[in-house]
């Protein structure tokens, strides 16, 4: 079913007053219709020039005088044709759905038994609110999983600067070595941290320059003809023995403090990283940035610390936080909350107190119904002229009307009830939509662009060709026009009226009947389309 609304301005309907001329002549003479017909069989068929109005008098064109006295007995009434759009109602049943891109199915993070529940099926809720509780062990293991992570990290944070500080301090050192530097310089790095390679470095040092020193002094004995080959040879040999421990020493620091500061780096690295994953499992599970930094404040923080060195045995000083003793005092410590992703309401539950639940378990259903979809089934002789952007009114078992825009339409058609699906979103802030009603909507479609426009009761069908009675001097002229879409009140006239010409709109059929008494059968189809 269909039905159109109207976007153009009224015609201006008014009566034929002061119309002079003649009864409507019963029948043609037979003169009157071998005139008519030889006319009509050399007559022009081609449009008026340019300019030329349309109710142009023609001297083959079918005229009907009338008279005042017939005006008021067939309440004859004209309106002037009009320039607009008329937009055409498509009607078409429809059913109000959820918006499936605001429904959320609310499922457990983790396996568990239901502690607590927060929310009943129809309660309003807002994004974050706690709709249940549930205990899970699986949320144990993870908690404790980042809590030893978070441990690992805090061990890489103090292995790390300190396998830096050896690896740039030995490195001074081993610089001020070679170039045999003064005991006093050495010095002054005593307090710098080297670990084991200050004592290997230094013991290798100190050999290197006691052998060069015998050795400096066998060869000056030698010189002097007072020491023997013998003893000279064997200062060298020690010479050379401890030059090359001593610059053995100096590489093999240089090297294994460098890997050693590159293990702690990615060592380091990789903590981090297994506690980010720790963390994004926990989160998985169910917990909030409120349990994690609860955790994270749990790992001790020993960097910085100084020893405890009174003699008492219960001193506190240095202690350090017991895992056991903080986990224990919270009773909650296994339990994570279910919560809303956005604000809603509870359309669907499926929990109860005490019950154990699996993580694929639908829980809770919440959909935000401050908009809804429609959707329409539209013929398929009516879907060509339906498109992307369409406005579309729906009116409510309650009168209520809404208003919205096409968004999307289906390129299949079913099958079963040769319909293809669009939908609008609508609006529902009140929550007057409900889900699952069915309406009917008007789908509105524009025509293409601005047409002449009479009231539809002008368009009268003679012998099957659809015809307006054009106003003239005290007579109405029979011509056919082509007509386009209507709005049930106003109709589009694609050819054969200018706007501006005046047409019968009220009583056009009792000028169509008084034509038909002539028995002759006219018909307006003889070329008079302007």
């Amino acid at each position: 079913m269909s039905k159109f609304n109207r976007i153009v301005p009224t015609a201006l309907i008014v009566s034929v007053i002061g119309i002079a001329g003649m009864l409507i002549v019963p029948s043609l003479t037979g003169r009157d219709r071998a005139q008519a017909q030889d006319g009509h069989e050399g007559h022009d068929h081609a449009a008026p020039a340019p300019g030329a109005s349309g109710n142009q008098e023609h001297d083959h064109a079918l005229r009907i005088p009338v008279t005042k006295e017939q005006v008021t007995r067939l309440g004859i009434k004209i309106s002037r044709a009009a320039q607009g759009i008329l937009r055409k109602e498509i009607r078409v049943p429809g059913e109000i759905k959820l918006d499936s891109d605001r429904v959320a199915h609310v499922v457990p993070r983790a396996a568990g038994v239901v502690r607590e529940v927060s929310k009943s099926l129809g309660d309003r809720v807002q994004a974050g609110e706690v709709l249940a509780w549930i205990e899970s062990d699986e949320l144990t293991e993870a908690k404790l999983n980042f809590y030893a992570k978070e441990a690992e990290v805090g061990c890489c944070e103090i292995k790390l600067p300190r396998a830096k500080a050896i690896f740039e301090n030995v490195a001074k050192l081993v610089a001020l070595l070679r170039k045999e530097a003064s005991e006093e310089e050495i010095h002054k790095h005593d307090a710098l941290e080297m670990g084991m390679y200050r004592g290997q470095l230094l013991t290798a040092y100190v050999a290197h320059r006691a052998a060069r020193t015998v050795h400096e002094r066998e060869m000056s004995l030698h010189a002097d003809k007072i020491g023997s080959g013998q003893e000279l040879l064997a200062a060298e040999t020690a010479l050379t023995q401890a030059r090359a421990t001593f610059h053995a020493a100096l590489d093999m620091a240089r090297y294994e403090t460098l890997i050693a500061y590159t293990e702690a780096a990615q060592e380091r690295q990789v903590a981090v990283f297994d506690a980010v994953a720790a963390e994004k499992r926990l989160r998985l599970k169910g917990a909030d940035d409120k349990v994690i930094d609860a955790l994270r404040a749990l790992v001790p923080k020993v960097t910085g610390l100084t020893p405890c060195l009174c003699d008492n045995p219960n001193c506190q000083e240095g202690k350090l936080p017991s895992v056991a003793e903080a986990l224990g005092k919270d009773k909650r410590f296994a339990w994570y909350a279910l919560r809303a992703p956005f604000d809603g309401v509870v359309v669907a539950k499926h929990i109860a107190l005490g019950e154990s639940i699996e993580k694929t378990a639908e829980v809770f259903t919440v959909a935000d119904l401050s908009g809804v979809w429609m959707d329409l089934a539209i013929s398929q002789n009516d879907i060509s002229a339906v498109r992307q952007g369409h406005a579309v009114k729906v009116t409510l078992p309650d009168g209520t009307e809404s208003e919205a825009t096409i968004g999307f339409i289906s390129p299949l058609v079913a099958t079963e009830t040769r319909t293809a699906l669009a939908r609008a979103t609508l609006p529902n802030p009140k929550g007057l939509l409900r889900p699952g009603t069915f309406v009917d909507a008007d789908i509105l479609v524009p025509s293409a662009k601005e047409t002449v426009i009479v009231p539809r009761a002008s368009v009268q069908l003679v012998n099957d060709h659809p015809c307006v009675f054009v106003w003239g001097k005290a007579e109405f002229e029979l011509r056919e026009v082509e007509p386009g879409i209507t709005d049930g009140q106003h109709i589009e006239i694609l050819k054969g009226l200018l706007p501006g010409e005046v047409v019968a709109s009220v009583g056009a059929f009792h000028l169509k009947a008084e034509l038909a008494k002539s028995g002759d059968g006219p018909s307006c189809s003889h070329g008079h389309a302007h």
